[in-house]
């Protein structure tokens, strides 16, 4: 992967651009089940944690090998690969959800009786081919796929905002207070799929700022996700928020002036595509990195292959139908990336403060 290098700034725009997806369809159908009307700050409360998040696996994946190295630098090259292993598990676990949940969106937007075999096999292997080739051209696709998304992203939002009711989401009382942050493991959880691009940070070209750039990403993400809640509770209410699969799609209905354009809900579905392939794609290539530190380098270069045939084939017999899909994505989803985002980077990073205290205790003297 020598001459394969991205910026810190490609790498958070790709895992901004990818989380859009699994963000739009668990908030706030989630939160507002919770929080109610509270359920708009969830995206502010859960900035200080995931910044903690953060910086852990930052902080974990600076030097060579990024994520997978900083893990066999605490624990050990044998306990270290095995954990890089059930990350690459779980990321291939995740490959096959996203897919099944793709595909079942595009049945349901408007191709009902088709197969979601087909729609999947055909995003899997533009992404496939993509991540056989280098990371640093998917980086430059996955710049163009935010330069279109962001904007639509913006006009939903806008459009939400204008046709809000304050009164379904103020005030907010201290008593509204707890059940926000019990919500707000939610948010916690969906956007701890970032830990996957700490895999992806040994071909980063370091430079100064990194650390700062990454926290503004991340604080604009958060905002992002508080004015997505703000407008969807404010305009469509908690009720229906926790009951519309996908609220953003719905208030993407609402988008329209009379007399210049209208209904253009179906050509934000279609766009949105470009989000699972970013997504997707920032999985294949997280894969292909931890399989150069546990495989043998002939079997990296299968990898793309041999990850998206599995993915294929896990999405259509392990997800039956879109509720199975559904089921597991509102709870297991977010609580995996709980134990993968928070419990073992911060264990790795005791485990690496335990060992070098122990060095400098056995130093002896000058």
């Amino acid at each position: 992967m020598e001459g394969d290098q991205i910026s810190a700034r490609q790498l958070y725009g790709m895992l901004f651009t990818g989380l859009l997806t699994p963000a739009v369809r668990a908030l706030p159908v989630l939160t507002a089940a919770v929080a109610d009307k509270s359920a708009w700050l969830t995206g502010l409360l859960a900035f200080p944690p995931l910044l903690g998040a953060g910086w852990a696996t930052y902080t974990l994946s600076k030097g060579a090998g990024g994520l997978s190295g900083g893990l066999c630098r605490a624990f050990g090259v044998t306990v270290g690969r095995t954990i890089t292993i059930i990350y690459m598990l779980w990321a291939l676990f995740l490959l096959s959800l996203e897919g099944r949940l793709y595909a079942g969106r595009m049945v349901t937007a408007g191709y009902r009786g088709a197969s979601p075999a087909v729609f999947l096999l055909v995003l899997l292997g533009v992404t496939v081919w993509m991540a056989r080739r280098k990371l640093c051209a998917f980086a430059r696709s996955a710049e163009i796929c935010f330069l279109v998304l962001a904007p639509i992203l913006t006009l939903v939002v806008g459009f939400s905002l204008l046709d809000a009711r304050p009164r379904r989401v103020l005030p907010v009382w201290t008593q509204d207070l707890p059940a926000a942050a019990a919500a707000t493991l939610v948010p916690v959880g969906v956007l701890s799929g970032g830990v996957l691009g700490g895999f992806l940070a040994g071909q980063v070209s370091p430079r100064e700022g990194d650390a700062r750039l990454g926290r503004r990403w991340l604080l604009g993400t958060c905002v992002a996700i508080t004015l997505l809640q703000l407008g969807a509770v404010a305009q469509l209410g908690a009720r229906l928020c926790a009951r519309v699969e996908v609220p953003f799609f719905e208030m993407a209905r609402g988008v329209g002036m009379d007399g210049a354009f209208q209904r253009v809900e179906s050509i934000v579905m279609a766009f949105w595509i470009l989000s699972d392939f970013v997504w997707m794609g920032t999985l294949l290539f997280a894969i292909k990195a931890m399989a150069a530190v546990v495989a043998k380098p002939n079997w990296v270069r299968r990898t793309p292959v041999i990850a998206a045939t599995l993915a294929f084939l896990g999405a259509l017999f392990l997800f039956p139908d879109d509720f199975a899909a559904r089921a597991l994505d509102a709870w297991l989803a977010p609580a995996g990336q709980l134990v993968l985002g928070f419990a073992i980077p911060f264990a790795a990073l005791l485990g690496e403060y335990l060992k070098r205290r122990k060095e400098e205790r056995g130093t002896p003297p000058s």
